[in-house]
């Protein structure tokens, strides 16, 4: 085993991201507001991994030059303020292309951006810095993913006193919020799996790939090194814009031609929470073989939990296999790999091809600790 297999068992892991408040479910703040107004959202908070909103139709005398009124908009907001704080040129990068692929994810087309800009004081340097290198990497996803910035706003010197008296300024925190167009919201995606026999997939780097770029796919600024580790450190992944874009458009592809039952990103927490998220939110289970060759010095922790690799994991119903992985094949080459399939049996299950296990954990003890994490700790009893 590597050195990450000695630090506790990968279920405890598992379920101790599941637990963090950045990772963990929403619901106690959302279910306090009213998220279905005039019932136009198609898309509910929790189900996917970004809004969608029908567009109403138009009425009076323009009603009659309407052609589409199928089509809907498609919202997210996203930025891993760690990353700015450890690297804000990739960290800032890294918000677009988050926030596009979970707008792919639904099966949305990108469309534009408004940031929301949060930083320290500019007068230091490091603060200057901060705002000057976050502002490139925004500047450089956005012309990436062709989603140009339509407006914002900026606050600066957000700054608070440390036990000792010092000023102290919040983690650089560049806010992407971006929209998508959906075509036909009748062509929509939801995160949890939805169909027990379902092929499940790996968008993006593989496993392996994964494990030999460490740049790309990497432990550092991660969530399970913040949460596990108490550890702020490293570099977050980097961004690969070609890859980003390939994947997240055969992503819209899937959900277009219907091949694609679910779509679900992986972000903070790496595949292990994805995974574990998708079966939550499906109420079905999964059993996975990941194809990795085990060597003595294999990190186990970042196979699991590590983060980047521009990857989106889906489910395709049987019936469109061949399809799907011929369209795969041509769009992305090498850069996917068929994991195994959705189960009736309510447990994620993550193994090796070799046969060796990693986690096998019931989805009621991974939604407990997901579900009740905010609540915990905002109204305790």
């Amino acid at each position: 085993m590597g050195e990450g297999s000695k630090v506790q068992p990968w279920e405890t892991v598992l379920l101790t991201l599941l637990d963090s408040p950045t990772i963990a479910s929403k619901a106690w703040i959302y279910r306090q507001y009213d998220h279905q107004v005039q019932n136009n959202t198609v898309m509910l908070p929790g189900g996917a991994d970004a809004a969608v909103v029908r567009l109403r139709p138009l009425e009076g005398p323009q009603a009659a030059q309407q052609v589409n009124t199928r089509k809907g908009i498609a919202a997210t907001v996203d930025c891993n303020a760690r990353y700015v704080y450890l690297d804000p040129y990739e960290g800032a990068k890294a918000a677009v292309a988050e926030a596009a692929r979970n707008l792919s994810c639904v099966g949305a087309e990108p469309l534009a951006v408004t940031d929301n800009l949060n930083f320290g004081s500019p007068e230091k340097p490091v603060g200057y810095w901060q705002l000057a290198e976050a502002c490139r990497g925004l500047a450089d996803g956005c012309r990436a993913f062709d989603t140009p910035v339509t407006g914002g706003n900026v606050s600066l010197y957000n700054e608070t006193l440390d036990s000792n008296g010092r000023p102290t300024p919040i983690y650089p925190t560049p806010v992407v919020g971006m929209v998508g167009l959906v075509a036909d919201i009748g062509q929509v995606c939801g995160q949890g799996w939805r169909q027990s026999g379902d092929a499940i997939y790996l968008l993006g780097l593989t496993p392996a790939q994964g494990l030999a770029t460490p740049d790309t796919v990497t432990l550092g600024a991660s969530e399970y090194l913040a949460v596990v580790h108490q550890t702020v450190a490293g570099r977050p992944p980097l961004v690969d814009e070609a890859l980003e874009k390939a994947v997240q458009k055969a992503c819209r592809e899937g959900i277009r031609q219907g091949w694609v039952h679910s779509a679900h990103d992986s972000a903070e927490g790496g595949l292990a929470v994805a995974l574990a998220e998708a079966c939550i939110s499906g109420q079905l289970g999964a059993t996975l073989q990941i194809s990795v060759e085990p060597t003595p010095d294999l990190r186990w922790d970042r196979l699991l939990f590590g983060e980047g690799g521009a990857r989106i994991l889906v489910s395709v119903p049987t019936q469109a296999i061949a399809p799907w992985e011929s369209y795969l094949a041509a769009a992305l080459g090498d850069r996917w790999q068929r994991l195994g399939q959705v189960s009736e049996d309510r447990h994620l299950t993550l193994g090796l091809t070799s046969g060796e296990s990693l986690i096998t954990t019931p989805i009621d003890r991974l939604e407990q600790a997901w579900g009740q994490a905010l609540e915990r700790r905002l109204n305790p009893k």
